[in-house]
């Protein structure tokens, strides 16, 4: 016994010893001159990170329903995350931090966001030390006052009170998110992951420029895709139809919201835009997320005339390549910022994608989501601007984009501005964007996506089957080699000729006939010698999986949708008149 009371005795004297011979750092984060919610690394000499006793708490729920709040508040919640991006430890402070420090010598950074430059220090501390030091944030450029509000249109955090509220609009405003639509998911089997206090109205929650707002990730199945629906004035949660997209989508419709896609639209959710796109049930598609661009499925439905906007999220904490917002939208809302304001945005197309770079782009007198209407063909301007951080973006290339093609321009480069200007003529309805590529300076490098036998034995059966996307981004990583991406695109500005009509038929048609085929082999795989194909682990708790007894009873709604979905493309495919 004495011994043991000895040895408590040592090591309490042991700790009480190193307090005493460590220091107290007081970090005070601010723009002009006021206190600011920010991103914050402390690292040692060596390396090492350290947080804050008073960072923010930051619950990173996902794959299951969350823990009761009398049992979360104990075991749950973490004062630090790992960003991916910078390869190391960070915390979030609301703007001021207390670090207890060993005496040595620190490096310090400040992060917020896009739009501000990162803030730097290094401080000294002896033994017994109290320091303060301040970290002046300072804007390199000011989107919401031009009209442009940035936001993450999937996170997924757990938000049932007010203190989660003010906790994550202090969390989101440290990333200068003016928006985070925060997702509910489900499954055909419940709807209870990182669960909305409310939807709609009485779901908003504004503190200061921070605005969050509620949505759902719900259908998501592993047989047409993963699906977002955003500012619904409420949940919709129709699990008896849930492999039927159209019932969700027209009754988040009515209730105000916008239904659209996640993850580039790539996997099974090809044959779900095959079938709800040209139906003008889906109003977005995310193309920029996990590090990367995907493009081309959302080009196919432009070149078909389909108004898609681009968006773009992180899936945070899902999706572990980022911090909220390091892939977001910019969406022109002009006065208007409000969830009203963003739904109008996006369904009218103004909106560009981002991890750093910022565009603006105008075809004669119509900016980014707007149609330039032409009698006939004729004679048109193109004025393409973008800015950027050159401290943390390395913009090497800059496209002018007509109907997916580059059309050959001649930069005019300057630091951190490049312009793009072309003058020409134009004789048939066509589509235009710009389209931003290079590297991420400073950053660290892609992590391979995982793999092995396990996870390529059970991956397909408890999330979508994902195997195109993981090869997709793999080979973009790869060519790359894994030097991370700078990236921006914008939505596109049409140019119509003579009567309305979409893009030129010598791009609508092969688009038509490669989405007959996708819905000509849907069609068979309901059909009953091939609808066990669709058989996967659906009893796995949150697992996307449909049971074929689901299927079959949602049959006869699918092979309707398809034939609708066929009409259409016959529509674009039938000689003009």
């Amino acid at each position: 016994m004495r011994i043991a009371r000895f040895l408590v005795l040592s090591m309490a004297m042991a700790m009480a010893c190193s307090r005493v011979e460590g220091g107290i750092l007081q970090l005070r984060i601010l723009e002009g001159g006021r206190e600011v919610p920010a991103r914050v690394e402390v690292l040692g000499a060596d390396g090492s990170a350290f947080a804050a006793s008073d960072a923010l708490v930051l619950h990173l729920e996902c794959a299951a329903a969350p823990l009761p709040e009398w049992l979360r508040g104990r075991i749950s919640g973490s004062d630090r995350l790992h960003n991916k991006q910078t390869g190391t430890e960070q915390f979030y402070a609301a703007g001021t931090a207390r670090l207890d420090l060993p005496p040595g010598r620190y490096r310090i950074r400040a992060f917020k966001g896009i739009e501000f430059r990162v803030a730097h220090a290094e401080v000294e501390l002896a033994p017994r030390d109290e320091k303060t030091v301040e970290l002046e944030l300072e804007r390199w450029v000011d989107m919401p006052s031009r009209g442009w509000y940035g936001v993450d249109d999937h996170v997924h955090i757990t938000r049932r009170t007010a203190d989660d509220d003010r906790r994550i609009a202090i969390w989101m405003s440290a990333e200068d998110l003016q928006i985070t639509n925060l997702l509910q998911m489900g499954t055909v089997d419940q709807f209870g992951v990182t669960p909305q206090r409310d939807f709609g109205e009485a779901g908003e929650f504004r503190l200061g420029d921070t605005l969050l707002i509620s949505g759902q990730e719900h259908p998501r199945t592993h047989f047409l895709g993963h699906t977002i629906t955003l500012g619904a004035e409420r949940p919709v949660d129709l699990r008896d139809t849930y492999i039927s997209y159209e019932t969700t989508f027209r009754a988040a419709l009515e209730a105000g919201g916008l239904p659209g896609y996640a993850h580039f639209g790539l996997g099974p959710a090809r044959d779900g835009l095959a079938l709800d796109a040209p139906r003008e049930l889906v109003h977005f598609l995310e193309v920029l997320q996990f590090a990367s661009p995907y493009y081309d499925v959302w080009y196919g439905l432009l070149d078909l005339g389909v108004r898609i906007a681009p968006t773009a999220g992180t899936d945070f904490p899902c999706g572990p390549w980022s911090v909220p917002g390091a892939e977001r939208f910019y969406a022109r809302l002009g006065d208007e910022f409000t969830r009203r304001g963003l739904l109008e945005a996006v369904r009218t197309g103004r909106t560009f994608v981002t991890n750093g770079p910022l565009l603006d782009l105008r075809v004669g007198t119509a900016g980014i989501g707007e149609e330039l209407a032409l009698s006939e063909g004729g004679a048109i301007a193109i004025e393409g601007h973008v800015l950027f951080d050159p401290e943390r973006d390395d913009v090497k290339r800059v496209e002018l984009i007509r109907n997916g093609v580059v059309v050959p321009v001649v930069p005019s480069v300057r630091r951190g501005e490049i312009r793009v200007e072309w003058q020409g003529e134009e004789q048939e309805s066509a589509w235009w964007a710009l389209r931003v590529e290079g590297d991420k300076v400073g950053a660290a490098p892609i992590e391979p996506l995982p793999s092995g036998p396990i996870v390529d034995f059970l991956g397909p059966r408890l999330m979508m089957d994902a195997t195109e996307a993981v090869e997709a981004l793999t080979a973009y990583h790869l060519a790359r080699g894994r030097v991370r991406p700078s990236l921006a695109h914008t939505a596109p500005i049409w140019v119509r000729v003579g009567k309305p009509g979409g893009a030129p038929r010598t791009l609508a048609k092969p688009r038509a006939e490669e989405a007959l085929r996708r819905l000509e082999d849907l069609e068979q795989r309901l059909s009953d010698e091939r609808i066990e194909e669709a058989r996967i682990w659906d009893w796995v708790p949150y697992s996307d999986g449909v049971s074929i007894e689901h299927l079959r009873r949602n049959r006869a709604a699918l092979l309707r949708a398809i034939e609708e979905a066929r009409l259409r493309y016959r529509e674009i495919l039938a000689p003009p008149p």
